[in-house]
């Protein structure tokens, strides 16, 4: 279960970081730099969530548990890869939104998945609470798009379109 924890630990910071550069995007006006600068500032908080069930369950002698690494790896990929086109500097900012969409629903099916598989009570009321953070994170993108899209919002289908 520690490896699987601190997983999910190092995706939430790798995304956080993913955020915090995007603040800096050349494209980005303040609401989606605050928006952007918000998200990162949640998924710190949720890595230190995360860390505090560790801590409790490694004191309890908590040492299983019925998650896997399979989805925190995976979410770890596609955070990799979206981070480089990043720093790389390779995403327009629509490409940056959607992104960010593709990884906020990335996110709240794994936090679902591990919320219903975890055997440990607060295991799963941990992920229920982050899924709803990725469910308004993405909410708050897809407002923002239907705000400033020229007008016609998110295209169904589109969210995960990078360059």
């Amino acid at each position: 279960m520690k490896a699987i924890l601190q997983a999910c630990i190092e995706v939430e910071e790798r995304v956080s970081e993913i955020y915090q550069q995007l603040v800096n995007h050349p494209q980005a006006n303040e609401e989606l730099r605050e928006i952007w600068q918000a998200m990162a500032d949640d998924e710190i908080r949720h890595a230190q969530r995360i860390r505090q069930v560790r801590e409790r369950f490694e004191k309890a002698g908590v040492i299983t548990c019925d998650l896997t690494l399979e989805g925190a790896q995976e979410l770890m990929a596609r955070a990799d890869a979206i981070l480089l086109d990043v720093q790389q500097g390779s995403l327009s900012l629509d490409d940056a939104i959607y992104a960010s969409v593709e990884l906020e629903n990335a996110f709240l099916a794994t936090h679902l998945g591990y919320a219903a598989t975890g055997n440990q009570p607060d295991l799963q009321t941990m992920f229920k609470t982050l899924a709803e953070a990725d469910r308004e994170h993405t909410v708050r993108l897809k407002s923002y798009l239907k705000r400033h899209h020229d007008g016609n919002g998110l295209v169904p289908g589109e969210e995960g379109k990078t360059s």
